[in-house]
């Protein structure tokens, strides 16, 4: 019987494939959205999933000022006295980033490189597949992933091996093939323990007794019904009786699961995140796919309708033949499913073979080849139950009213109302959004950053060198023709590493009313070289009475709650690197020499905070980079220049060589990636949407065929007949917008609280949406409505 019912199907569309086409492709596309959304979203989801009842420990801890602050980096000795005193705890591991170090045993192909110390266990928690040795506690060398193996060493063994680093020479122990894309982790290169005891004189001592200097990022593998929260009081209580009597522990501890780690929201500081993402985005991914869907299905059912207005008398016929209302009902589900069948296969062959382009737009590696069991029983479900829903109207009017035809034509069908609306309501929601993105994006690029980033180039200290004699490099980079001016500081504006915080208050103020304030060290040519305007006070003027003296940015003015702040000492007793905050040896007392004009120092997603500028000869952070000011039009014969200096004063380390322009784009970067793919997808949705729309004029029109010709013959003009025939669907459109309006209005507010700098919303947003909707309908359906008006009224009266 459903063979009978498939080969009718197949003749049927065969037979009118204009019919056919148009809702392969409008089904095609939703279908391809779709899937093609939701292998993000299962991406972006499935970070770490193979690593069972692995958490991460965090502290959070409660500042003197109120601030809280979530650090991933904790005392050492804090989870290895856990795992030995509670059961919960099966084992632990921990890995301590270093900095970068020079790497190779090729003096042409050194390059700088980050190093991670990794603890003997971290096979016990972590899964990760060996490809050559293993590691254990006696493993006394370096252990590489792939890739990192076969840029040093090829293709060839690289076990037991010897690599140069700035550390010394060891071997390798091991080599883990690369870790996945959808891990947490960073191929990197990593020391044992035994190393980092050659390393680090009080190693042993720190590991087991320092439960107060934070560097550590620590891993729990635990018992599968362990209590989460009594367990982070536990450790909590640990670390609070072995604290050092002389100071108070005021933190907390969250044990937080691997998987959550990707798209944690919350900052967190010393933190190891690779491709860190954002769930807000992937929440919004996964409902424009499924809104997709939805509108798609809805034009389905309506070009749907429309054909079984065309089959009235086909209907009747088999009616009158005998055929049963079941019958019709498996006839018209034979059709749809073999459409839906048809727009799925298709959506998912087009998904395969825009894999490449599909990666390029996410800008990330997406799995469309390996599609898993409730991935294929949800397509399955999903294609059933569009089918039974495009034929369920119709079949319920053929079962309620045996005269079809008069039963499609009432004019107030609440099903075509609501998918109407629901359209309008889509269409609208994202013209306005989309108008939002792009108004973020342009705020975003043209924003007034406080310096100057066009022409400047960073080179990053890498030798000791380097900061030894600053000065002498200094003079020979200022040889080079296209150099105008050069300035070293300890860290730059569009820092991609961890900018020091400290603690700072005016003088003869208590420790309580201590401020945080980004810490950097720079010379006399900062200012010239990046053009950030001397707002107060002088600069420093290269002397060594510069050492006591500090610039400071509006900001920090503002935070110390200083109207003059030019001649006032400030004191600096503490600095946080990253991880823990430590007190210095000796207070650093500090005039203000000036104040600067507050420039954006971090990502746009930041405020500009607080920033004192020290003399670069401070007992805090030394000098980390050259920046240059570049007048090129040929960077690389520059470059080329820059490396010739490079080999007069440390041959032995290459030039690690940053253009400013190109790291603050990096800001963006992800941003714009991401409101390209929103746009795309919002014009989608517009495109189907009207789709629909056109399809549910012709419905209309066709319907009040006989109504139209009765109004020509007594007289009714064409534009009084498409005024007629509009002014429901502008009606409806008004109602997706009131409804449209405050829900997209809310939702876009919510969005833009994730930029610290940020557009406002204005009333001309939701405008213009409404406007080119209401333009985007009026076009489509005039296009039916004129076209009903032009026709023979006789012929019309006499089909009817």
């Amino acid at each position: 019987m459903f063979q009978n019912n498939l080969k009718t199907a197949y003749r049927y569309l065969k037979n009118h494939k204009q019919f056919a086409l148009i809702n392969v492709i409008g089904l095609t596309f939703g279908f391809y959205c779709f899937f093609l959304l939701n292998a993000y979203v299962l991406r972006e989801s499935s970070f770490d999933t193979d690593h069972e009842n692995v958490y991460r420990l965090l502290e959070i801890a409660t500042e003197e000022n109120g601030n809280i602050r979530e650090s991933a980096q904790l005392a050492p000795a804090i989870a290895r006295k856990a795992a030995r005193d509670f059961d919960e705890i099966e084992t632990q591991t921990q890995i301590l980033p270093i900095g970068r170090t020079d790497v190779g045993n090729d003096p042409e192909t050194v390059s700088h490189e980050p190093i991670v110390i990794l603890c003997h266990n971290f096979p016990a928690v972590f899964n990760f597949p060996f490809i050559e040795g293993t590691l254990t506690n006696e493993s006394n060398g370096i252990v590489l992933t792939q890739s990192i193996k076969e840029k040093y060493f090829g293709k060839e063994p690289a076990l037991g091996k010897v690599l140069k680093t700035g550390y010394g020479e060891h071997p390798i122990v091991a080599v883990y093939k690369d870790f996945p894309e959808n891990s947490h982790l960073i191929n990197q290169i990593f020391f044992t323990e035994t190393v980092a005891k050659g390393i680090f004189d009080e190693w042993e001592q720190a590991i087991s007794g320092d439960f107060e200097n934070r560097n550590f990022i620590s891993y729990f593998k635990l018992n599968p019904q362990t209590d989460l929260s009594a367990l982070n009081t536990k450790i909590e209580n640990l670390t609070i009786d072995n604290y050092p009597a002389a100071k108070t522990f005021n933190s907390s501890f969250k044990l937080q699961a691997v998987q959550d780690i990707h798209l944690y929201q919350n900052e967190v500081e010393g933190e190891i995140n690779n491709a860190k993402g954002n769930g807000l985005y992937v929440k919004l991914f996964f409902w424009i796919g499924l809104i997709i869907l939805i509108v798609a299905c809805f034009n389905y059912a309506g070009l749907l309708n429309i054909a079984f207005m065309d089959r009235a008398k086909e209907i009747n016929l088999r009616q009158m033949m005998g055929s049963g209302k079941l019958q019709l009902l498996r006839q018209f589900l034979a059709e749809s499913m073999l459409l839906t069948s048809i727009s799925i296969l298709l959506a998912f062959l087009i998904l395969l073979l825009s894999k490449s382009s599909v990666q390029n737009l996410f800008n990330t590696t997406l799995n469309l080849t390996e599609i898993p069991l409730k991935g294929l029983v949800f397509m399955l479900i999903t294609g059933l139950f569009i089918s039974f829903l495009a034929v369920a109207y119709p079949f319920y009017l053929i079962v309620k009213n045996d005269s079809y035809r008069n039963q499609l034509s009432a004019s107030k069908l609440p099903f075509r109302r609501v998918m109407l609306v629901f359209q309008f309501v889509a269409v609208i929601s994202f013209l306005m959004a989309s108008i939002v993105f792009n108004k973020q994006l342009d705020f975003l690029k043209n924003r007034e950053i406080g310096f100057q980033k066009e022409g400047l180039a960073m080179i990053d200290v890498n030798s000791r060198v380097y900061r030894q004699r600053f000065q002498a490099l200094k003079t020979e980079f200022l040889r080079i023709p296209e150099v105008e001016s050069l300035s070293v500081s300890s860290r730059v504006p569009g820092e991609w590493k961890n900018i020091p915080i400290v603690k700072a208050s005016n003088a003869g103020q208590n420790r309580e009313a201590a401020k945080d304030a980004l810490f950097i060290g720079a010379d006399e040519d900062f200012l010239k070289t990046f053009q950030i305007k001397l707002l107060k006070g002088e600069n420093f003027r290269g002397l060594p009475a510069d050492s006591s003296k500090v610039l400071i940015n509006e900001a920090a003015a503002k935070a110390l709650g200083l109207s003059e702040p030019v001649g006032q000492n400030i004191d600096i007793p503490a600095v946080n690197y990253g991880g823990s905050l430590n007190e210095l040896d000796q207070t650093f007392k500090v005039s203000i020499a000036g104040v600067v004009k507050d420039f954006q120092m971090e990502d746009f997603r930041t405020t500009v905070k607080p920033l004192i500028i020290s003399n670069w000869n401070n007992p805090i952070h030394s000098i980390d980079y050259y920046t240059l000011k570049i007048n090129a039009t040929d960077w690389q014969k520059t470059r080329t220049a820059i490396e010739e200096v490079n080999d007069l004063f440390a041959p032995e380390s290459p030039v690690e060589f940053n253009v400013l322009d190109a790291k603050f784009d990096r800001f963006l970067a992800t941003d714009l990636s991401r409101f390209k793919l929103l746009n795309f997808f919002s014009g989608i949705i517009v495109l189907l949407a009207f789709m629909g729309l056109f399809a549910m004029s012709a419905y209309v029109a066709k319907s009040r065929t006989k109504e139209i010709g009765i109004r020509k013959v007594l007289g009714s003009s064409i534009s009084q007949i498409v005024t007629l025939l509009s002014a429901d669907f502008v009606k409806l459109v008004f109602v997706g917008l009131l409804i449209a309006t405050p829900i997209t209005w809310y939702l876009l507010n919510q969005w833009l609280t994730d930029f610290a700098y940020q557009i406002q919303i204005k009333w001309w947003m939701a405008a213009v949406a409404t406007l080119g909707c209401l333009v985007l309908t009026l076009g489509t359906v005039s296009f039916q409505a004129i076209k009903g008006a032009l026709a023979n009224p006789v012929k019309s009266l006499k089909s009817e």
